[in-house]
């Protein structure tokens, strides 16, 4: 879907180096990048070490009439993250999923500035092994994810394994701030506890099953996939995603879980 978008990406990175250093926003439609004005709080009003500061150095609000003009009919939303980072926030996760279109970050700073980080349901599953690690486009969450959206035929075309018991099923996708486990939140033991999950043990664990690990935490904060009886599908910050034999992190795993589609108390 991104790949005939070039030109309409030069002109959202000069929108945003024109606007710089506020956010700037717009839209791509029939592969035209319509620029429209940022609706945040003034400047003037920002608010040091406030992660949700909603001035226009940190965020960006489209109007109601520029939403109705170009929202339906679009086919990318973009906006850039002044001095990074080039990952989404949770408002932005958010805002993507409420919009139901791709969106795109474009990261800049006084001298650089980066072509736009594309994410969202409506792109096409992207190969699953040697992704580079993006906080809430590629982390372990995200392949868990396009793992069960890949489904079985996807995952044998990219030979990965022909052990996968599912057809494409689409996860609940679940908006999350970057490092989220160093905060009040939970994420995985929310997500294990709801959203048509439940625990198994480790001895009756199969292809398809999720487990869940701590890693240098006291919250479970990273999740794999075993795809077949010996191999495990994961990420880690560091490293590029990979296939594992699953001896090891079958025994550092503190839960196992399987996907059931039926939700408690729904």
């Amino acid at each position: 879907m991104t790949m005939n978008f070039e030109k309409a990406y030069e002109a959202a990175k000069k929108h945003a180096r024109k606007v710089f250093p506020e956010e700037s926003c717009g839209f791509i439609v029939d592969g035209v990048y319509i620029p429209v004005e940022n609706h945040a709080v003034d400047p003037a009003l920002h608010e040091d070490g406030n992660t949700n500061c909603s001035c226009r150095l940190c965020a960006f609000k489209i109007s109601k009439t520029d939403t109705a003009n170009y929202l339906g009919k679009a086919q990318m939303v973009i906006h850039s993250h002044p001095h990074g980072p080039v990952f989404p926030s949770r408002q932005d996760m958010e805002g993507q999923i409420e919009t139901a279109v791709p969106w795109g970050i474009i990261a800049l700073d006084e001298d650089r500035i980066g072509d736009p980080e594309v994410w969202g349901d409506q792109l096409p599953v992207a190969p699953l092994l040697e992704r580079q690690f993006m906080h809430g486009i590629r982390d372990c969450y995200s392949l868990v994810r396009d793992t069960f959206r890949a489904g079985h035929e996807g995952l044998a075309q990219q030979g990965i394994t022909t052990e996968w018991p599912f057809a494409p099923i689409t996860l609940k996708e679940v908006p999350r701030d970057d490092a989220w486990w160093e905060g009040g939140d939970d994420f995985y033991n929310v997500l294990a506890d709801s959203y048509g999950w439940k625990e198994i043990k480790m001895e009756e664990a199969q292809p398809g099953d999720v487990f869940l690990c701590k890693i240098r935490s006291q919250k479970f904060n990273h999740a794999g996939i075993l795809v077949s009886r010996d191999l495990i599908l994961h990420h880690l910050p560091s490293r590029f995603s990979r296939r594992e034999p699953v001896g090891l992190w079958a025994r550092s795993a503190g839960r196992w879980l399987r996907y059931t589609g039926v939700v408690a108390n729904a």
